[in-house]
Protein backbone atom coordinates (compact mmCIF):
# COMPACT_ATOMS: atom_id res chain seq x y z
CA UNK A 1 0.00 0.00 0.00
CA UNK A 2 1.35 3.44 -0.80
CA UNK A 3 2.02 5.83 2.08
CA UNK A 4 0.45 8.82 0.38
CA UNK A 5 -3.01 7.26 -0.28
CA UNK A 6 -4.57 8.69 2.89
CA UNK A 7 -7.17 5.89 3.09
CA UNK A 8 -5.94 4.40 6.28
CA UNK A 9 -5.31 6.09 9.65
CA UNK A 10 -2.15 4.10 10.24
CA UNK A 11 -0.80 5.31 6.93
CA UNK A 12 -1.41 8.90 7.97
CA UNK A 13 0.35 8.35 11.28
CA UNK A 14 3.30 6.74 9.50
CA UNK A 15 3.41 9.65 7.10
CA UNK A 16 3.52 12.11 9.99
CA UNK A 17 6.17 10.11 11.82
CA UNK A 18 8.26 9.85 8.67
CA UNK A 19 7.91 13.57 8.01
CA UNK A 20 8.87 14.49 11.61
CA UNK A 21 11.84 12.10 11.67
CA UNK A 22 13.16 13.58 8.40
CA UNK A 23 12.70 17.07 9.80
CA UNK A 24 14.56 16.27 13.04
CA UNK A 25 17.28 14.44 11.14
CA UNK A 26 17.88 17.41 8.86
CA UNK A 27 17.81 19.81 11.81
CA UNK A 28 20.28 17.77 13.83
CA UNK A 29 22.71 17.43 10.88
CA UNK A 30 22.74 21.18 10.43
CA UNK A 31 23.60 21.77 14.09
CA UNK A 32 26.51 19.29 14.03
CA UNK A 33 28.07 21.09 11.07
CA UNK A 34 28.07 24.34 12.99
CA UNK A 35 29.68 22.70 16.02
CA UNK A 36 32.42 21.02 13.99
CA UNK A 37 33.16 24.22 12.13
CA UNK A 38 33.54 26.13 15.37
CA UNK A 39 35.74 23.38 16.79
CA UNK A 40 37.99 23.50 13.70
CA UNK A 41 38.52 27.23 14.03
CA UNK A 42 39.37 27.02 17.74
CA UNK A 43 42.03 24.26 17.55
CA UNK A 44 44.59 23.27 14.91
CA UNK A 45 43.85 20.02 13.03
CA UNK A 46 46.76 18.08 14.54
CA UNK A 47 46.14 19.06 18.19
CA UNK A 48 44.38 16.66 20.51
CA UNK A 49 43.22 17.70 23.97
CA UNK A 50 41.97 15.40 26.69
CA UNK A 51 40.05 16.30 29.79
CA UNK A 52 41.23 15.31 33.26
CA UNK A 53 38.75 12.43 33.41
CA UNK A 54 39.91 11.12 30.03
CA UNK A 55 43.55 11.28 31.19
CA UNK A 56 42.68 9.43 34.40
CA UNK A 57 40.64 6.72 32.65
CA UNK A 58 43.38 6.14 30.05
CA UNK A 59 46.01 6.14 32.84
CA UNK A 60 48.16 8.68 31.00
CA UNK A 61 50.75 10.48 33.08
CA UNK A 62 53.07 13.27 32.03
CA UNK A 63 56.50 14.21 33.28
CA UNK A 64 59.68 16.07 32.38
CA UNK A 65 61.78 15.03 29.38
CA UNK A 66 64.67 12.76 30.29
CA UNK A 67 67.15 10.47 28.61
CA UNK A 68 66.81 6.78 29.43
CA UNK A 69 68.43 3.58 28.25
CA UNK A 70 65.91 1.15 26.82
CA UNK A 71 66.13 -2.39 28.13
CA UNK A 72 64.61 -4.01 25.07
CA UNK A 73 65.04 -3.73 21.34
CA UNK A 74 62.64 -1.77 19.19
CA UNK A 75 61.89 -3.46 15.88
CA UNK A 76 60.54 -1.27 13.13
CA UNK A 77 59.96 -1.68 9.44
CA UNK A 78 60.26 0.94 6.80
CA UNK A 79 62.00 2.06 3.67
CA UNK A 80 65.30 3.92 3.46
CA UNK A 81 65.32 6.63 0.86
CA UNK A 82 68.31 8.53 -0.50
CA UNK A 83 68.11 12.05 -1.90
CA UNK A 84 68.62 12.08 -5.70
CA UNK A 85 71.83 14.13 -5.49
CA UNK A 86 73.44 11.40 -3.36
CA UNK A 87 72.34 8.41 -5.43
CA UNK A 88 75.07 6.59 -7.32
CA UNK A 89 74.75 3.64 -9.64
CA UNK A 90 77.60 1.14 -9.80
CA UNK A 91 78.08 -1.24 -12.70
CA UNK A 92 80.62 -3.99 -13.26
CA UNK A 93 82.21 -4.30 -16.71
CA UNK A 94 82.92 -8.03 -16.48
CA UNK A 95 79.82 -9.23 -14.66
CA UNK A 96 79.85 -11.78 -11.91
CA UNK A 97 78.03 -12.47 -8.68
CA UNK A 98 77.89 -10.16 -5.68
CA UNK A 99 79.49 -12.14 -2.88
CA UNK A 100 79.16 -9.52 -0.13
CA UNK A 101 78.65 -5.82 0.50
CA UNK A 102 78.44 -3.97 3.79
CA UNK A 103 76.72 -0.90 2.32
CA UNK A 104 73.16 0.22 2.92
CA UNK A 105 71.31 2.92 0.98
CA UNK A 106 72.34 6.34 2.21
CA UNK A 107 75.72 5.33 3.65
CA UNK A 108 78.75 7.50 2.92
CA UNK A 109 81.56 5.98 0.85
CA UNK A 110 85.18 7.15 0.90
CA UNK A 111 87.58 7.02 -2.02
CA UNK A 112 89.41 3.70 -2.18
CA UNK A 113 86.97 1.94 0.16
CA UNK A 114 85.90 -1.62 -0.70
CA UNK A 115 82.20 -1.46 -1.52
CA UNK A 116 81.57 -4.98 -2.80
CA UNK A 117 83.21 -8.35 -3.33
CA UNK A 118 82.39 -9.99 -6.65
CA UNK A 119 83.01 -13.54 -7.74
CA UNK A 120 83.32 -14.89 -11.30
CA UNK A 121 85.58 -17.14 -13.38
CA UNK A 122 86.51 -14.20 -15.62
CA UNK A 123 88.34 -12.52 -12.73
CA UNK A 124 90.35 -15.64 -12.03
CA UNK A 125 91.26 -15.99 -15.72
CA UNK A 126 92.27 -12.32 -15.86
CA UNK A 127 94.51 -12.72 -12.80
CA UNK A 128 96.09 -15.84 -14.32
CA UNK A 129 96.80 -14.03 -17.60
CA UNK A 130 98.33 -11.09 -15.71
CA UNK A 131 100.66 -13.28 -13.64
CA UNK A 132 101.68 -15.32 -16.71
CA UNK A 133 102.46 -12.16 -18.63
CA UNK A 134 104.47 -10.83 -15.69
CA UNK A 135 106.62 -13.96 -15.57
CA UNK A 136 107.16 -13.81 -19.36
CA UNK A 137 108.34 -10.21 -19.00
CA UNK A 138 110.97 -11.28 -16.46
CA UNK A 139 112.28 -13.90 -18.91
CA UNK A 140 112.14 -11.50 -21.90
CA UNK A 141 113.93 -8.75 -19.96
CA UNK A 142 116.85 -11.13 -19.34
CA UNK A 143 116.74 -12.36 -22.97
CA UNK A 144 116.67 -8.77 -24.24
CA UNK A 145 119.73 -7.86 -22.16
CA UNK A 146 121.55 -10.97 -23.41
CA UNK A 147 120.69 -10.31 -27.10
CA UNK A 148 121.69 -6.65 -26.72
CA UNK A 149 125.12 -7.69 -25.44
CA UNK A 150 125.51 -10.26 -28.20
CA UNK A 151 124.36 -7.76 -30.85
CA UNK A 152 126.85 -5.13 -29.69
CA UNK A 153 129.70 -7.64 -30.09
CA UNK A 154 128.17 -8.67 -33.45
CA UNK A 155 127.89 -12.30 -32.35
CA UNK A 156 124.24 -12.58 -33.48
CA UNK A 157 122.28 -10.94 -36.25
CA UNK A 158 120.24 -7.79 -35.89
CA UNK A 159 117.11 -9.73 -36.79
CA UNK A 160 117.24 -11.87 -33.63
CA UNK A 161 117.84 -8.79 -31.47
CA UNK A 162 114.93 -6.92 -33.07
CA UNK A 163 112.65 -9.92 -32.64
CA UNK A 164 113.56 -10.17 -28.94
CA UNK A 165 113.05 -6.42 -28.53
CA UNK A 166 109.60 -6.68 -30.20
CA UNK A 167 108.51 -9.60 -27.97
CA UNK A 168 109.68 -7.74 -24.85
CA UNK A 169 107.78 -4.55 -25.85
CA UNK A 170 104.64 -6.54 -26.71
CA UNK A 171 104.63 -8.30 -23.34
CA UNK A 172 105.05 -4.92 -21.54
CA UNK A 173 102.01 -3.60 -23.43
CA UNK A 174 100.01 -6.76 -22.60
CA UNK A 175 100.97 -6.48 -18.92
CA UNK A 176 99.87 -2.83 -18.80
CA UNK A 177 96.54 -3.68 -20.50
CA UNK A 178 95.84 -6.59 -18.14
CA UNK A 179 96.76 -4.39 -15.18
CA UNK A 180 94.16 -1.83 -16.28
CA UNK A 181 91.52 -4.53 -16.68
CA UNK A 182 92.21 -5.77 -13.17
Amino acid sequence: MPLCSGKNKSNRKMKKILFLSIFFLAASCGQKKEETQSADTDHPANLLTLSETQLASAQITTGKLETRALSSQIKVTGKIDVPPQNMISISVPLGGYLLSSHLLPGMQVKKGEVIAILEDQQYIQLQQDYLTCQSKINYLAAEYARQKTLNESKTTSDKIFQQTQMEYSTQKINLAALGEKL
